[in-house]
């Protein structure tokens, strides 16, 4: 057992060493300690081998405070080269579709805002010889923790790249666009008006939880509606080739731990530029 003061203090009064309280042990040397200093040394012992309590440690610290504002943060890189990309961001609301801010990264690639928490948002980057590159980032509000890492990579807009399209939404086995897939087709509808010598291949995939053949008649429906939207807004179907994939292209196995939902999407790749 450690040697304390305590300890050695009450040592010290069963051997009648201590002159203070001599008149309490009669004869300490040669005869039994009195109860009295039984009692005490009892008291110290036990209250120097007593476990520590909430009561004798540092006070708590309090409770993580809700999160009223994230910081958002990270890189825009190309992704072939690794060097950075001097893109300019626009930070979106997802449910009502106004623009919250716009910002420009650093010469060194990075980016930072600071963004209500509690809120869906959409960031649709752009840069000159790249197409727009758009991704949803949930800032959920949460406790503690008030920034966010968001790392992007850009590919150029050049014959055989293939691009996401994040911000798509169908119903749930349905080919019929969601209301919030508009700001992205218009977005890609400005793309193609802007470069009237570009001819993409739309493709619709799914995750293979269904019917395979079911799939592939559901992926081609949708790439249909992405090409009727297309020509409805002055698009040349000439420009256009559709496919319905189903579940045979996954962009990631669906293995425990994995997000299978990745793999229904909405891509177009560069045929011609």
């Amino acid at each position: 057992m450690k040697l304390t003061l305590r300890s050695l203090l009450a040592a010290l009064l069963l051997m009648g060493a201590l002159p203070a309280l001599a008149q309490t042990v009669p004869e300490a040397t040669t005869q039994a300690a009195s109860p009295d200093t039984l009692r005490l040394a009892q008291r110290l012992t036990t209250e120097e081998e007593e476990p520590a309590t909430a009561s004798t440690l540092a006070p708590a610290l309090p409770p993580p405070m809700a999160v009223t504002e994230i910081t958002l943060h990270g890189t825009v890189l190309d992704v072939a080269s690794g060097k950075p990309v001097p893109a300019n961001i626009e930070v979106l609301d997802n449910e009502t579709g106004a623009l919250v801010t716009t910002l420009r990264c650093t010469p060194d690639g990075t980016y930072s805002v600071n963004l209500p928490a509690g809120t869906n948002y959409g960031l649709v980057l752009r840069s000159s010889a790249y197409p727009f590159h758009s991704e949803n980032v949930d800032l959920a509000a949460r406790l503690g923790y008030p920034e966010t890492v968001r790392n992007f990579r850009l590919q150029k807009l050049e014959p055989g790249t293939n691009i996401l399209l994040n911000n798509i939404f169908f119903e749930p086995g349905s080919a019929t666009l969601r209301p919030e897939s508009t700001a992205e087709l218009e977005r890609l509808v400005k793309l193609l008006a802007d470069k009237p010598k570009l001819k993409v291949k739309l493709s619709s995939h799914v995750d293979g939880s269904g019917d395979y053949e079911q799939g592939v008649v559901l992926t081609k429906r949708r790439a249909q509606a992405l090409a009727a939207y297309l020509t409805d807004h002055k698009i040349k179907t000439d420009r256009l080739t559709i496919m319905g994939y189903g579940s045979s292209i996954p962009l990631r196995a669906s293995v425990a731990g994995g997000d299978p939902q990745r793999n229904q999407r909405t891509e177009f790749k560069v045929l011609a530029d």
